[in-house]
């Protein structure tokens, strides 16, 4: 059973929650991936109930942002994990979640 789960919970909404470690980063990616892909507009994408991270969620992130260019989306992080943002600002990409 997945540590995980990526849901629709809007017309404009996204909803993480669980762990977003390596070991599923792939499976995540490709879901997100998917519902972006149904989407237009401006999307939220809710990390509130995200309850781990290791430095592979920031890479999904910003492989979320660039899929959304691709499509011609724009997407808003909410309540983005503490550890997340650390992870962004030691390597530089805090300005990501803006």
């Amino acid at each position: 059973m997945a540590d995980w789960k990526v849901e629709r919970t809007g017309e404009l909404e996204l909803q993480l929650s669980g762990a977003l470690k390596f070991s599923d980063i792939t499976e995540i990616r490709k879901t997100v991936d998917h519902l972006l892909g149904e989407m237009s507009g401006t999307v939220s994408v809710d990390f509130s109930g995200v309850d781990r991270v290791d430095s592979s969620a920031l890479s999904l992130w910003l492989c979320a942002l660039r899929r959304a260019e691709v499509l011609g989306l724009t997407l808003k992080s909410v309540n983005v994990p503490s550890d997340m943002q650390s992870i962004a600002e030691l390597v530089g990409l805090e300005q990501c979640f803006s």
